[in-house]
């Protein structure tokens, strides 16, 4: 988000309306035609259904249980309404070829915000496409394959003069499309699209050539989405973005393995392979054990921020690194502060626990988690996950909303913060319940879900759809029963339309199960102590 943006209301509004007028003449202006953008995609018409509303859809929502907390349950329905009340048709003047999640920040999508979005979206695939929103994103991708971080829903128009032109590293930054596309693919199993998007996704990477820094070997950096960052006065090049190219083909390798690409999946991940291997050489500092910004002395740089955590998510660290790394986010002096990840740590220079200068938001703390989640810390992930969860849920008690971002220090939201964010605020109180509270993964192609069992309370879901398309994807009842001790054996009554693999692991055990539908089921799950 534009912190620049967020204030600009301090200007006389009769200044403010005629610097607003040239800006959008000049981005008219600078607009290429429309032949010239979304080459690569097959969508070029509006097709869109109706837009649906929360009070007829509520019961065809995923049905969530956790008896230990039923404040949980509160705060995820309110962000469902919340997030119905910002499913948006496109205006008749726009460009846009797909229904989408306005993050209602401002008037324009914000290609970072609505990535994030459609993964709390995916959940409701059934009532309405998240997904389908990035539509508009490669609709609008230009010729040479960039995409733009911000598009005017008005009108389309590319960028922001003086903050997010194409072309430049106000632009190019958190390439995060194909990660949305493959937790998309998770839950629907959708080849077809997965298909559409791999040719604008390749020509996307490509464009990063725009901002490729040959002197120092990394990629320009001008905030990254951090927009006040106390980096970014000193910063050339950012750990983050630098990080996000070796992601980014990874991702892509994975997207080309799923379709058959076996050749060109072996070329991305030789990619990502090499540069990884430079940034450890580069940006790594062994004797603090952080990875850093390069700055504009062409020195590595010394402020540390959750920029460096990108790295996990990439697969960049070794062993020992990734040792180093875990310390820095249970250290209580910086990053483990009591609302965690901070941004910009508490012991770091320039930290205020505002906005980038340490608050902490939900896309961030994702990557983490995730990162985390890659290099199989499952226990560190969940425990940063379930305080992310229960701090925004207590905010939600007090406030009955989800905010932009939140305070590190109490349990408060953020001072520089806007209310009713879902937009990415939606992943606590949907995804971090399901995935982290009561603990499912879905992975569609391989029709299957992963149960990892924690909780001693009551807890499952009803109707989690996943496998298909619409109404024909299958929907599945998965309900732990109440017991006393975590070595107890778990007794699950399962339901579901069609038959499949059912993972549960605790911790003291795993075991799979064919789970084949024809009734009712209840399994007991044998803790070996």
């Amino acid at each position: 988000m534009s912190f620049k943006r967020t204030f600009t209301t301090a200007i006389s509004p009769l200044i403010y309306l005629t610097l607003a007028c040239t800006l959008f003449s000049a981005a008219l202006s600078a607009l290429p035609a429309p032949t010239e953008l979304g080459q690569f995609y097959v969508k070029k018409q509006y097709s869109g259904q109706a837009i649906p509303s929360f009070s007829q859809n509520k019961h065809r929502l995923p049905k969530p249980i956790f008896d230990a907390k039923p404040e949980y349950i509160d705060f995820y329905y309110r962000a469902w309404q919340i997030g119905f009340e910002h499913f948006k048709k496109p205006q008749a003047s726009s460009p846009f070829v797909s229904n989408f999640i306005d993050e209602a920040f401002n008037d324009n999508i914000f290609l970072w915000d609505m990535s994030f979005s459609t993964m709390w979206g995916n959940y409701a695939h059934h009532i309405f496409p998240s997904i389908d929103g990035l539509d508009n994103f490669y609709r609008l991708q230009m010729s040479d394959g960039e995409i733009v971080r911000e598009v005017g829903e008005k009108d389309g128009h590319l960028g922001v003069i003086g903050w997010s032109e194409p072309g430049t590293a106000g632009n190019l930054n958190h390439p995060i499309l194909p990660w949305a596309e493959l937790e998309s693919y998770k839950i629907t199993n959708n080849k077809k699209r997965l298909a559409e998007v791999y040719l604008p996704l390749v020509k996307y990477r490509e464009s990063f050539s725009k901002i490729y820094h040959p002197a120092s070997g990394l990629y320009l950096t001008d905030k990254a989405a951090m927009d006040d960052s106390p980096r970014n006065k000193e910063m050339l090049a950012g750990i983050d973005v630098a990080a996000e190219m070796v992601i980014f083909d990874r991702w892509l390798a994975e997207m080309a393995t799923e379709l058959g690409k076996d050749s060109e999946a072996k070329h991305y991940l030789a990619r990502a392979d090499d540069y990884a291997t430079f940034i450890n050489d580069k940006l790594w500092h062994e004797e603090s054990g952080f990875y850093y910004d390069w700055g504009k002395d062409n020195k590595l740089m010394t402020m540390r921020t959750i920029a460096a955590f990108w790295t996990l998510l990439a697969k960049i660290p070794n062993d020992k690194q990734l040792a180093r790394l875990i310390e820095h986010l249970n250290d209580p002096k910086s990053f483990n502060t009591k609302h965690r990840v901070p941004t910009h740590p508490a012991d770091e220079v320039g930290f205020n626990g505002d906005y980038w200068a340490g608050a902490v938001w939900v896309p961030t703390n994702t990557m983490v988690i995730q990162g985390l989640e890659v290099n199989n810390e499952f226990a560190l992930a969940r425990e940063i996950a379930m305080n992310h969860l229960d701090s925004t849920t207590q905010v939600f008690v007090e406030t009955n909303t989800a905010w932009e971002n939140y305070t590190p220090l109490e349990i408060k939201q953020g001072r520089k913060a806007k209310a009713d964010f879902i937009g990415w605020s939606g992943l606590a109180p949907i995804n971090y319940l399901i995935k982290h509270a009561i603990g499912l993964r879905i992975n569609a192609p391989k029709n299957e879900i992963t149960w990892r069992i924690n909780e001693l309370g009551r807890h499952g879901i009803q109707g989690l759809r996943f496998n298909g398309q619409g109404e024909a994807m299958n929907s599945v009842d998965l309900i732990a029963k109440k017991r006393k001790e975590l070595s107890d054996d778990i007794h699950i009554n399962i339901q579901c339309r069609q038959a499949f693999t059912l993972n549960i692991i605790s911790p003291f055990a795993q075991q799979s199960y064919q789970i084949n539908c024809q009734n009712k089921t209840e399994i007991v799950f044998i803790n070996n102590k």
